[in-house]
């Protein structure tokens, strides 16, 4: 760090304490050596532009007061308990003394603590320059029968020498430890201080410099002292044309003049400026209840409408993002990462992909984790689900329209997702909903790369990569005639089959301590992981609604929990309500009509079983219910249709 601080040290003892206090305390030193007799007050004088505080002692920093004005000076000072303890050890010697210091308040103070015990004789030397130094010296140590004392001040060997030459007794009067350092503690505080106001300037210069918004200051006497860039583009008048100038000059431009107004204080104030909408803010800069400045902040009507435009734009945007990556899908079991690391090849391509799976298994969370690996990941995002739309709406949402083209049309027309998602990925769900007309425009946009708008004669490109996926049987849609060959073939280039929960049951360990674990969080709740029995009875059912409908269980399990500990006849009461409700609602796949063939009565309660454990993804608990007979019972079928 470049040292801020200038230390003008008068001797050698005082420069290596200033050095080792520097280190200690972490504050960068500029130490110079040399009082008045070698031009230390005139250097500090010289340099005073570079640093922000100067230190020094004795009569040197008293000069230094005198003629540097532009920077603090701190004196490191001397105590009366200093000045005590040299005199003490200098009148031991029982001679006169000869007081040497150069000419400030500090000689005044030595002849006072002189003076004190009335009876110590002394004789005075002063000097102010180099050239009085010596000869004021000299004159000390050639008298006779003295002792010296003073702060040194020029060259301590040179004293040295000459006193041992004489014989003649010295005492040299030092700053403590603790008052050096303390002067050091206290430039160190200056400097942070300056440096956190230089900064907080330089902070609000460049938000007045790079604001949008006008910006004109007038100080309590109403002239201008600052005026913005924004000011200068706004109002076509440069600044140097208005600053420093009172409000009420008649040279002051009219414009300036006419936001100002009256001087009242007022927000957002709505005034025509040469045609134009401006709003004005006119806001008091008050200190101790007392106005001292008036700032005058102001524009254009039509910028800040931009702006809204451009939030809002920007706030659509944001929502055009992938928030899940691959590490975000919970599971261990074989047929998950098989999905996965398959998902993972695709993510690095730009071909089609379709994934298929029941609802509720995670089919997005695979969508968007393909997304965020692929060289597309910082592009648009954006997700349809084509099931919620009616056609006509789901056409004019993917492909846009122009304006006019239907009643309602917005002005000016809408961009549809195909444009929003360009560079990026755009994920089709439920694409088995799409009616035949839309598929024809599905196919033109995969093959040709390119859009019509509705009601549109432009041609837009876009570089789309699409992600589908569907919870059925589109290979069977296409041999029935209910979905595009082509297009089938066109999204289905690469294909990822998501396994329903059931088909992996080791899977809910996993999900049920994290959908603990997110629901406790949401409910400031702390039910406890699930024992053996209670995770047995989750895996023995099938769950129809895959990952999701484990969720929403998981989530009314954590409301409904009396204590942290959840009990095995919880979760069996919990899964008795909720195997109710889908047989009520229709859900559960083991009821309604069933057909089978007509045979022996035996034959035909088999038939039976194996039908309903079909249609309920083969949870032997429910068909035992719905029955009305037990588990044992199923699986003793079961053995005797293996047989």
């Amino acid at each position: 760090m470049q040292p801020r601080i200038l230390f003008i040290s008068i001797c050698p003892e005082i420069t290596l304490l200033a050095q080792q206090l520097s280190r200690e305390l972490e504050a960068p030193l500029k130490i110079v050596e040399g009082g008045v007799t070698k031009g230390g007050h005139l250097y500090a004088k010289q340099m005073e532009n570079e640093y922000d505080v100067v230190i020094s002692h004795g009569g040197t920093a008293a000069h230094i007061e005198d003629i540097v004005k532009r920077i603090p000076v701190i004196t490191i000072k001397l105590t009366v308990s200093d000045f005590l303890k040299a005199f003490d050890k200098a009148i031991r010697f029982g001679k006169p003394l000869a007081l040497l210091c150069v000419k400030s308040e500090v000689l005044s103070e030595l002849e006072q603590i002189a003076e004190l015990s009335g009876h110590i004789k002394y004789k005075v030397f002063s000097y102010s320059n180099r050239d009085e130094y010596f000869s004021q010296f000299n004159a000390a140590v050639d008298l006779d029968g003295h002792t010296l004392i003073g702060l040194g001040g020029y060259s301590l060997d040179r004293l040295k020498a000459r006193v041992k030459e004489k014989e003649i007794n010295y005492v040299l009067i030092r700053p403590t430890l603790k008052n050096v350092r303390q002067a050091i503690l206290s430039a160190k505080s200056i400097v942070e201080l300056k440096r956190k106001e230089e900064l907080k300037a330089e902070r609000m210069k460049s938000i007045v410099d790079y604001s949008r918004e006008g910006i004109i200051s007038l100080d309590r006497k109403g002239l201008v002292m600052s005026f913005n860039t924004a000011a200068e583009k706004i109002l076509g008048i440069k600044a140097d044309s208005v600053l420093f100038k009172a409000i009420t000059e008649d040279s002051m431009p009219q414009p300036v003049r006419h936001l100002y107004g009256n001087g009242s204080f007022e927000v957002n104030k709505l005034i025509k400026l040469n045609k134009v909408a401006i709003l004005v803010n006119r806001i008091p800069v008050t200190v101790n209840d007392e106005c001292e400045e008036a700032i005058l902040t102001f524009q254009p009507v039509s910028d800040i409408q931009k702006l809204e435009i451009n939030a809002r734009m920007q706030l659509y945007a944001k929502g055009l993002v992938a928030k899940h990556a691959f590490d975000n899908i919970i599971g261990s079991s074989q047929a998950l990462k098989a999905s996965i690391n398959k998902a993972k090849r695709f993510s690095n391509t730009a071909a089609s992909v379709l994934i298929e799976g029941e609802t509720g298994t995670g089919k997005e969370l695979f969508v968007q984790s393909i997304h965020n690996a692929s060289p597309r990941r910082e592009g648009p995002f954006v997700a349809v689900n084509c099931a919620a739309l009616p056609e006509h709406l789901l056409e004019s949402e993917l492909f846009g329209y122009d304006e006019g083209a239907f009643t309602g049309a917005k002005k000016g027309g809408k961009a549809g997702l195909f444009e929003l998602a360009h560079n990026g990925t755009i994920f089709l769900d439920e694409i088995g909903e799409v009616a035949p007309s839309i598929q024809s425009r599905l196919l033109r946009v995969l093959q040709e790369k390119e859009i019509l708008r509705v009601g549109g004669d432009r041609i837009i490109n876009v570089d789309v990569r699409l992600v589908a996926a569907t919870n059925k049987n589109l290979y069977k849609m296409v041999s029935e005639g209910h979905f595009r060959n082509d297009l089938y073939f066109r999204i289905n280039v690469l294909n990822v089959r998501i396994a329903p929960l059931r088909e992996r049951v080791e899977d809910i360990l996993l999900l049920v301590e994290h959908f603990l674990k997110m629901k406790n969080a949401k409910y400031g709740a702390s039910v406890e992981m699930l024992g053996k029995a209670g995770i047995d009875l989750l895996q023995e059912y099938s769950w129809p609604g895959n990952v999701r409908e484990l969720e929403y269980f998981i989530e009314k399990l954590v409301i409904l929990a009396d204590d942290d500990v959840v009990s095995e006849g919880l979760v069996k009461s919990l899964l008795s309500e909720h195997w109710e409700t889908q047989m009520e609602s229709g859900d559960a796949g083991a009821s309604g009509t069933i057909t089978i063939n007509v045979s022996s009565m035996k034959e035909m309660q088999n038939q039976i079983v194996a039908k309903l454990l079909e249609k309920s993804g083969g949870n032997k608990q429910m068909v035992a219910r719905e029955l009305g007979i037990s588990r044992v019972t199923i699986w003793n079928r079961l053995n005797e249709m293996n047989k």
